[in-house]
């Protein structure tokens, strides 16, 4: 009898030929598959860890969403579209499934060049999908690297026959180094420039949400073979804190409706690349609780990021519009049910109670600020270090999301017509809300895979006291806690009543003009005036130039690659007229000696 999780991921490379004919029903299967994987995955999870169990779940909820908006958003593009779609959640669920490095390997390969020509379908988009290609097979060769080295000193590709390796922390390093890559780990993250303006909104939240939630499989999937040294839990714990402050800042400073969510995953994916060298530390400095709290942290705001990213990003898409700079967003590009979801899922990646995006950040401060119980000196400061990075993040995502409000999602609204579309923001949407006010529900989905590493399950961090019910205080020991379920009845309660209050006294008589004019009928708020004060303040990191009365800039490391690549082909030029100017009967004669030489030495070697 064939495992029904083997049968589902046929069945996607089944709705990826059925594009050929139908889009609409190739889209409708990956619906359909999607929600019988959520459903298998949380009830009868047999043949599949705690830990594929878990990032299953996360990944499913996306490609349901995704598949369900793609329905009314797929009306205009190529059928290779819908083919690459769904063989890339193929790719993925290989991934996911994959027992040993063969089959990771090749679900890897498969899910980056599905999304590559996923992303060539709309016009001047080759260039972007050039870029996410060339670090998507850097990406590759390096996990390569990392799998072959194990493989070799093991004799098995499988992973469970890895376990006590000579070469562990190697292998990890490079590994999680590919691993990173996927996850736009700064410097590798400069395609997003050319390539998410240009990409299809159903790619595009595949590649922002489950792409690089692969990156994170990855480093869990390893992380409970063997634990690497403290070296490359300290390099990825300052890579992920540079990361996420580098990604708040350049999502804070584009104008671009799409640029934004795609540098806020850069943001997101920093603080889990922190995240997981935190949990490195803890292991080695035998502290296990303060390791399962961190561990729990990573997946709980892996979960968090995941869902509303990719609400996010569907909802960008669907306010683009010309260059699709915010001031071009006009009116009637999503219902009142668009604009509620695009609300959630902003006021969650911006870190505001009740969403779940509010506690992920909660527990990976309260991770990271937990440094006195690390014994190395160096390795406390750069762990205070990092968290205040990741703070700092938090402040920065929320100019960042007020502005994907004020100037996209709040001027979108309007339009009556519901579709598709709507089904998968209220789906996203509730799942947002649900995890925001009920965490315990994903803690419990999370308990198996942190037993797995550390023993300990997630129900250790949930507690009750002073007057908070047993099971809704969630606490990192010994240092702080908080109850997001009554955090939630708070805010609902405080809210509303301000807004009767407001509603009552005030409302009646204030003058309505348009939100951010300064009480001004005609000038408006701008979206630049957002991020102003970090151009001009930081203008060191953007490389801020004012013409004109207008503020510009530029990602620095863009220029940097630039530079690299110019230098590149002046050598490419400079070996081509210099040393390839003979007959192409010279370099055949001088590859078939090398091979004569190379056959000779195997048969005197043998």
């Amino acid at each position: 009898m064939i495992d029904p999780f083997y049968a589902i991921t046929i069945g996607f490379i089944v709705a990826s030929l059925l594009a050929v004919i139908s889009k609409k029903a190739s889209y409708a299967l990956s619906a359909l598959l999607s929600a019988g994987l959520l459903v298998l995955a949380l009830v009868r999870p047999e043949g599949i860890d705690d830990v594929s169990r878990y990032f299953l779940v996360i990944s499913g909820i996306v490609w349901l969403g995704a598949s369900l908006f793609s329905l009314s958003y797929d009306d205009h593009y190529p059928r290779l579209l819908a083919g690459s779609f769904t063989m890339s959640i193929a790719g993925m669920l290989v991934i996911l499934l994959a027992k040993g490095a063969v089959g990771f390997l090749v679900g890897w390969e498969v899910m980056t060049i599905a999304s590559y020509f996923g992303m060539t379908v709309r016009e001047n988009s080759r260039r972007g999908a050039y870029k996410f290609l060339a670090f998507g097979e850097l990406s590759a060769l390096l996990i390569l690297a990392g799998f072959g080295l194990l493989s070799v000193e093991t004799g098995s590709t499988a992973f469970s026959a890895w376990k006590g390796s000579g070469f562990w922390s190697l292998a990890f390093f490079l590994a999680g180094l590919g691993f990173a890559v996927k996850m736009d780990a700064v410097p590798f993250h400069t395609w997003i420039v050319d390539a998410y303006p240009r990409v299809p909104g159903n790619v595009g939240a595949l590649l922002s949400a489950v792409v690089t939630l692969m990156g994170v499989y990855g480093f869990a999937r390893l992380l409970l073979i063997a634990v690497p040294a403290n070296w490359v839990g300290a390099f990825f714990l300052l890579l992920g804190g540079l990361t996420a402050i580098l990604g708040a800042a350049y999502s804070a400073g584009t104008e671009h409706v799409k640029r934004l969510p795609g540098y806020s995953t850069v943001e997101n994916d920093g603080v889990l690349l922190a995240l997981f060298g935190g949990t490195v530390l803890a292991l080695n400095a035998g502290n296990k609780t303060l390791a399962s709290f961190a561990f729990l942290a990573l997946l709980f705001y892996a979960f968090a990021h995941s869902v509303a990213k990719g609400l996010l990003f569907l909802i960008a898409s669907r306010l683009e519009n010309g260059t699709g700079r915010f001031p071009e967003v006009r009116p009637r590009r999503l219902t009142t049910v668009g604009v509620v979801a695009g609300y959630v899922s902003a006021l969650s990646l911006a870190g505001v109670a009740p969403f779940p995006g509010f506690l992920g950040e909660w527990m990976g401060i309260e991770t990271l600020l937990q440094s006195f119980k690390i014994p190395d000196v160096k390795l406390k400061v750069l762990m205070v270090l990092v968290g205040s990075l990741v703070a700092l993040t938090a402040g920065v995502a929320g100019v960042a999301m007020s502005k994907m409000i004020t100037h996209g999602v709040q001027r979108a609204g309007g339009r009556r017509e519901l579709s598709a579309e709507d089904i998968a923001y209220t789906f996203m949407g509730a799942v947002l809300v649900m995890v925001g006010i009920l965490p315990l529900a994903v803690f419990r989905l999370a308990d198996g895979a942190l037993s797995s590493l550390t023993g300990m399950g997630a129900t250790a961090f949930v507690t009750g006291a002073l007057g908070v019910k047993d099971g809704f205080l969630i606490v990192a020991k010994d240092f702080g806690g908080i109850s997001p379920t009554y955090l939630a009845g708070l805010v609902t309660v405080f809210g509303v009543t301000v807004y009767v209050l407001v509603r009552i006294t005030v409302l009646r008589r204030v003058r309505r003009v348009r939100a951010w004019s300064g009480g001004l009928r005609n000038p408006e708020y701008p979206p630049i005036a957002h991020s102003a004060i970090l151009l001009i303040t930081e203008g060191w990191l953007y490389g801020t130039r004012e013409e004109s009365g207008r503020l510009y800039w530029k990602e620095r490391l863009n220029i940097a690659y630039q530079k690299l690549a110019e230098a590149y082909l002046s050598a490419s030029e400079w070996f081509r007229h210099e040393l390839m100017r003979g007959s192409d009967s010279v370099y055949v004669a001088y590859i078939l000696l090398a091979l004569i030489v190379g056959l000779i030495y195997l048969l005197h070697s043998l």
